[in-house]
């Protein structure tokens, strides 16, 4: 399997449910009420939450749609106070659970003290009409099994052809169109929320994949533009191709530093210097080629799980004693902390199976965006093995993943250079394997007035991980005078 199907979801694994309402949004817009028409009705769905649901057009830009929900959340306790409407990314994250299971974490106690941080589940996420896979056998193919071919192989690559496009004939089966779970459409949606809760502009904070979300909210409606934070900064205007090059060499760059921090501890599962360490790795890679690992779980270690598994322990620096913990049981024959750590990035726990729709509705909408064609995808094959000498080849074939899943349908040409109602602060870190920092930089020199504000540091996303950066982002929404010039944290 390749780990362009892998790398497609997000770290920030929640789970969501939201409440049923009493009013159906649904059945009043098609009983003839205006889509713009509708009001937010905010009701108790979980100890100190409100969630609400509105309805929006399939199609944006068709006179006559279907339509969608779109779940929403807020702190019970939060109404009347500015809002700032909020992404944690994916594409994929329940933003409804995301806030849920972890509002004490958005930000800092100032923001949510001061802010009513409104969170929402994007169109095909969560409740917004999920993308729906049933069978989760056919997940447990696609992020765990082992394929049965010599990897790199015709047969290998045939399999994964075949597995993956099950995958996709699986998950639309039931429910919407994929192809209008696209961003511009999500966008819409998003000035329909800022419309129904009477904002007279979009506030709006943005992680990862909501950088990308809400620059196309720039681009499509930049009159609304308010105070916007974009962080992990995801550049519109490069190529699926240059995207995904770039994420390799990322994902390299911090599994270097992480193997340089590692050797200097006492304990390390490596005792040499990086470039040992490097060969050591993809040694152990290949042999998970041909074999699994044993685990103390009811699965054998497979090599996408691994591979899962060292891409989830490096978005934070918060996380490499878990993947030392992993090597060093690992090198000596057990799988078991990689197979955890992949279960954590794929969203899968021991007794419940798979608790969200996350990979699911990441390739439906990361599909519908943009996609590699099969002949520039061959072409990028040594450009991998030079990007990264321990996880390049493992990106061979990234068309494969959205084999089976539609284009977008009603999207337009979007200006990304358009001028704004107010300047962006675009958020990036030097050592983001994700979003690599260069992104941040052309991002901000792309948005109209954008301010460019680094962390250096090695992470995916900055705010809510450094006072000096908390300052300013709240320091910006609160509508002070950070300055136009750029700004950096240590």
């Amino acid at each position: 399997m390749r780990l362009r199907a892998i790398l497609v979801a997000s770290l920030l694994l929640l789970t969501g449910c939201a409440p049923a309402q009493t009013n159906d949004p649904i059945l009043r817009l098609e009983q003839g009420l205006e889509v713009f028409d509708q009001e937010l009705t905010w009701t108790d769905c979980d100890e100190g939450f409100e969630c609400a649901v509105v309805g929006a057009p399939l199609d944006w830009l068709a006179e006559d749609s279907e339509f969608i929900p779109i779940a929403l959340i807020r702190k019970a306790d939060s109404a009347g106070k500015p809002i700032i409407f909020v992404n944690p990314g994916g594409p994929g994250v329940s933003g409804v659970n995301w806030m849920r299971t972890g509002y004490d974490t958005v930000g800092s106690a100032d923001l949510r003290e001061q802010f009513q941080l409104v969170a929402f589940d994007p169109r095909g996420v969560g409740d917004s009409a999920g993308v729906t896979c049933p069978t989760q056998a056919i997940k447990d193919v696609v992020y765990y099994a082992q394929s049965p071919h010599a990897f790199g192989s015709e047969d290998d690559i045939a399999y994964s052809r075949k597995v993956m496009g099950d995958f996709a004939e699986d998950c639309q089966k039931v429910g919407f169109d994929t192809s209008y779970f696209n961003t511009q459409q999500a966008a819409r949606d998003l000035e329909l929320l800022r419309v129904v809760a009477g904002a007279e502009s979009l506030n709006y904070l943005g992680f990862s994949y909501g950088t990308l979300l809400g620059s196309t909210y720039a681009a499509l409606f930049p009159d609304k533009v308010g105070k916007l934070v974009l962080d992990g900064a995801v550049d519109p205007q490069m190529s699926e191709s240059e995207m995904l090059l770039a994420q390799v060499a990322g994902f390299d760059s911090t599994f270097r530093a992480y193997v340089a921090d590692c050797i200097e501890k006492i304990q390390c599962p490596f005792n040499k210097d990086v470039d040992s360490a490097i060969r050591l790795v993809a040694q152990f890679l290949q042999e998970r080629e041909v074999s699994t690992l044993p685990t103390q779980l009811d699965r054998e270690l497979s090599l996408q799980a691994t591979l899962a598994g060292i891409i989830a322990a490096l978005y934070s620096e918060d996380s490499w004693v878990y993947l030392s913990q992993a090597f060093d049981e690992a090198l000596d024959g057990d799988g078991t902390t990689f197979l955890l750590l992949a279960d954590f990035y794929n969203n899968r726990e021991l007794e419940r199976g798979y608790t969200s729709n996350l990979n699911e509705a990441n390739l439906a909408i990361s599909c519908a965006d943009s996609r590699i064609p099969e002949s520039e995808a061959i072409a990028l094959d040594p450009e991998f093995a030079k990007a990264s000498a321990v996880f390049g080849k493992y990106f061979a074939q990234p068309h494969l993943a959205c084999e089976g899943w539609p284009e977008a349908k009603s999207t337009v040409e979007l200006d990304f250079s358009v001028a704004l109602a107010n300047p962006p602060l675009v958020v990036g870190t030097t050592g983001d394997p994700a979003t690599p920092y260069a992104q941040a930089v052309s991002l901000s020199e792309l948005l109209d007035g954008a301010v460019l504000l680094t962390l250096k540091a090695d992470r995916h996303t900055a705010y809510g991980s450094n006072t000096c950066i908390d300052a300013i982002v709240e320091a910006y929404f609160r509508g002070e005078n950070i300055g136009t010039g750029n700004k950096t944290c240590n």
